[in-house]
């Protein structure tokens, strides 16, 4: 559904990704940890087709999106929900219509938009202020706006960045019951985060938990092997260590 191959992408000279390969299948979570500032977001707009590889390919639905005219790549992008780090929520509207107007935009008559934004906002437990304006709201409750607005889409692709920042322990529990319903249902998800209480549930069927680390995406439970400094190591030094591959790391779908 998703495959990076061997994709580089560099931003004010330096290089965020090299040579990077990574499959993600439907039905797969796919955590993606790193430092801030180390391309994370980058890597989520190349799978979006906001951004395109220096070198390497990015396919998406068996389609390589810097190959793919404007309108394919509007189309595609109807396939896939994108919920920014940046909540990007029109503040003198409605979080109704906020979530209702994802839907509009892509050709669902006004009626349903409103009935199925209804039932997004209800997901993220905002049924009582769906109808306030978004200025209104906390912090927290922008947040779940924004994730109703990637959720309402029903995507064959969700894809989100940091979506819980801003988020309590319990709200956070309830996006990972959503992400599993999600998964459950074929949807590929890929999420850029550090968040600890999500991390903890890379080990769930279905899940897989990645490191964006000098420039490179390997195992999560591997990025302690891969400082600045190991990086450059040769390979040499890790032939001796148990069930490590040599860096670079290919991370392929199970």
């Amino acid at each position: 559904m998703i495959e990076l191959s061997k994709v580089s992408l560099h931003r004010g000279g330096a290089a965020i990704l090299e040579g990077a390969f990574v499959c993600i299948e439907s039905s797969q979570v796919v955590l993606i940890s790193g430092p801030s500032g180390i391309g994370k977001t980058s890597l989520l707009s190349l799978i979006g087709g906001f951004l395109t590889a220096d070198e390497g390919s990015v396919r998406v639905f068996d389609h390589d999106v810097a190959r793919m005219r404007s309108t394919s790549t509007a189309l595609l992008r109807r396939r896939l929900a994108f919920v920014p780090q940046e909540l990007e929520l029109i503040g003198d509207m409605s979080a109704l219509a906020n979530v209702r107007l994802a839907l509009e935009v892509c050709g669902t008559g006004r009626r349903e938009a409103k009935r199925r934004a209804s039932e997004a906002l209800d997901a993220v437990d905002l049924a009582e202020v769906k109808k306030r304006k978004v200025t209104e709201l906390s912090t927290g409750q922008r947040r779940r706006v924004s994730l109703a607005r990637g959720l309402v889409r029903n995507a064959q692709i969700f894809v989100a960045d940091e979506p819980s920042n801003d988020l309590d322990a319990e709200r956070v529990l309830t996006l990972v019951e959503l992400i599993e319903d999600m998964r459950e249902t074929g949807t590929a998800v890929v999420i850029a985060t550090n968040d600890p209480r999500f991390l903890a549930h890379a080990q769930q069927p279905g899940w897989r938990h990645l490191a964006l680390s000098c420039a490179q995406l390997i195992p999560g439970d591997m990025t302690s092997l891969f400082s600045n400094t190991v990086g450059k190591a040769s390979m040499e030094e890790f032939s001796s260590a148990d069930n490590v591959v040599p860096f670079p790391v290919s991370a392929r779908g199970e």
